[in-house]
């Protein structure tokens, strides 16, 4: 489905992500861990096309066997079959339109019909009343607008959804909530690339999880992997969470 191919991105003579591969199959959640510079939101960036003219960019990135330019090029993969939850939420609205207006606007732009039952569904397990839809973005309170950009995200039911760090506006029981839906909505239709910083909801929740640190994809692998993993930089991270050390308290980690 996605695939990123010996992927580099430079600015002049400055190195900023290195040979980066990666493959996300159908209804895999991959989680990219690392911490805050080591290259996580420069690469969705260049998923997303969203690069600024300034960086070079070597190496493929390809959505289902297609090079994604060519294919966001013949269709509007974005927002349709690869769904976006950003990191600053704040700004992803616009403040004239009303939340119901964000979301018809969505579905005019790809040429599909309002769904109001699907829209009330997802509003339901997300935890947001019916009544913020008639509200403006700045009526609403961070969390409110970070579960309304997953909502965005999720409406259309792509094939992949990219989260970026999406937790961190949420009270402990909210981000749970929503991430237990997330977790299940992906057994069902989509994928997943989770990107943060917190190693423990990393190997709580995915299958296969990325190491990042300084530009780089310094290990890989699923849960057992990362807890006998040999890496300086995992077991420093695995270190800074003690919880991780004691297997059968994974399943009860609550995510921010």
């Amino acid at each position: 489905m996605l695939l990123i191919d010996h992927l580099s991105i430079k600015q002049g003579e400055r190195l900023l992500l290195q040979d980066v591969s990666l493959a996300i199959e159908r209804n895999e959640w991959v989680c990219l861990v690392g911490a805050s510079g080591s290259g996580k939101s420069l690469l969705v960036k260049s998923i997303l096309q969203m690069l600024p003219a300034t960086l070079q960019s070597t190496g493929s990135i390809f959505w289902n066997d297609q090079e994604i330019e060519a294919a966001s090029n013949t269709c509007s993969i974005y927002g349709c079959e690869i769904g976006y939850i950003p990191q600053q939420y704040t700004t992803s609205f616009a403040p004239f339109l009303t939340m119901d207006a964000h979301i018809r606007d969505l579905f005019a732009s790809h040429d599909q019909a309002y769904d109001e039952d699907r829209i009330r569904a997802i509003m339901a397990e997300v935890h947001l009343s019916e009544v913020l839809l008639s509200r403006y973005p700045g009526e609403l309170s961070g969390g409110q607008l970070q579960r309304f950009c997953l909502l965005l995200a999720s409406i259309l039911q792509p094939k992949l959804i990219i989260a970026d760090e999406i937790t961190n506006a949420l009270d402990v029981l909210t981000a749970r909530q929503v991430t237990e839906w997330l977790k299940a909505m992906i057994g069902q239709t989509s994928s997943m690339l989770w990107v943060t910083h917190d190693l423990a909801e990393a190997m709580t929740y995915a299958n296969h999880i990325l190491v990042m640190k300084d530009g780089r994809i310094v290990d890989a692998g699923d849960r057992e992997h990362l807890l006998t993993s040999t890496d300086p930089y995992t077991k420093s991270l695995l270190q800074a969470a003690p919880v991780l050390k004691r297997k059968d308290r994974l399943e009860h980690v609550i995510t921010r």
